[in-house]
């Protein structure tokens, strides 16, 4: 018996969306790497080039991922129904969150006291917010899983996403020092990062190399 192959299940993209698809694919896997990469100079001191370089390299990875994922959602949205729709919807929510959480630690160092306070307020609830992201990757993954629309290997690390959050973050509370920080953004970033990475290589292999 053939085994089937790490990423197929669907038939390959033909025609003029094939590389469409194909770039869709690769912005998305960068994105993916530039974000994961991004998450974990988050810590940085405010005001600092790293610090800097994170939050621009950061706004630049989501606009990546959300063309792999408008491509993704125009490939499946079929297959994965409702349920992918409502799950690739709190992904782009919590992403676009994440923007306006990036453009609030650019921007306010930059402005006076009372108003670097005020726009400091609004990166609260957009931060918050952010982790929609966890929870629609879950959810998106849930239905993944569901129609068969993507190989495992794609599915499951989507589904992973809120799970991982939770146990990650109050991992990393409960140990403190520097495991925190390694443990809290692989919880977070990291496994954010390798599952869009998936999802990109998968729209890839879709279209063809």
């Amino acid at each position: 018996m053939q085994s089937p192959p790490l990423f197929s299940t669907a038939a390959d993209v033909t025609g003029p969306a094939a590389p469409r698809t194909r770039l869709a694919g690769a912005a998305m896997m960068a994105g993916a790497a530039v974000f994961a990469a991004a998450g974990y100079l988050a810590g940085e001191p405010s005001g600092t080039a790293a610090y800097t370089v994170s939050n621009v390299a950061g706004l630049i990875a989501i606009a990546f991922v959300l063309a792999g994922f408008g491509a993704f959602h125009r490939r499946y949205r079929a297959a994965v129904g409702r349920l992918g729709a409502w799950g690739i919807g709190l992904v782009r929510f919590g992403l676009l969150a994440t923007v306006l959480g990036y453009l609030v630690n650019l921007v306010g160092p930059l402005l006076p006291g009372d108003a670097a306070a005020a726009v400091a307020v609004i990166g609260i609830p957009a931060w918050s917010l952010a982790h929609l992201m966890y929870v629609g990757a879950t959810v998106l993954g849930i239905a993944c899983l569901r129609s068969g629309a993507v190989p495992r290997l794609v599915a499951v690390p989507l589904v992973c996403g809120l799970p991982l959050l939770l146990a990650g973050v109050g991992l990393g509370l409960a140990v403190g020092g520097t495991a925190a920080t390694v443990i809290t953004w692989i919880a977070t970033e990291g496994q954010a990062g390798l599952a869009w990475f998936l999802v990109g290589l998968n729209l890839r292999r879709l279209a063809g190399n």
